[in-house]
């Protein structure tokens, strides 16, 4: 999905996302959603990715190792 930049609002640019169904038949944890965005896949293009401040990575990041922790 992207996210509008004037009011937030998700627009699932490819249809709606499956990912809660599968994982619930899979019997897995989502571990996050994250929208397209432009500055982090520019920085992954570049080999930079661990520099972009992006709040969805992080938070997977801390779910994965909650997960782990268990």
């Amino acid at each position: 999905y992207l996210e509008c930049p004037d009011c937030g609002k998700h627009i699932p640019v490819f249809g709606e996302s499956k990912i809660d169904e599968i994982a619930k038949e899979l019997g897995i944890d989502v571990l996050g959603k994250m929208p397209i965005m432009t500055k982090s896949a520019s920085l992954a293009d570049k080999g930079a990715f661990d520099l972009s401040e992006n709040k969805y990575i992080e938070d997977a990041t801390n779910k994965l190792i909650k997960l782990e922790s268990e």
